[in-house]
């Protein structure tokens, strides 16, 4: 069966396995890089929760205790 192909056949096969090849290394960078996108946009949400949340507990205590 292989040894039946021609020239124009094994010309053909080597593209795709070439064009597969760069296909899955494309989808691999692009889900590595939205994949680091994600974990940025969480740590800055965690940041934002952690000030926020500072926020309020500083002034709830400067309401218990006001300074004279």
């Amino acid at each position: 069966m292989l040894f039946g192909w021609g020239l124009s056949d094994w010309i053909i096969l080597i593209v795709d396995v070439v064009a597969v090849v760069l296909i899955v290394r494309f989808l691999s960078w692009k889900i590595k890089h939205k994949l680091e996108e994600v974990e940025l946009r969480q740590k800055h949400a965690l940041h934002q929760k952690k000030h926020q949340r500072k926020d309020i507990s500083s002034s709830e205590s400067t309401k218990e205790n006001p300074q004279k």
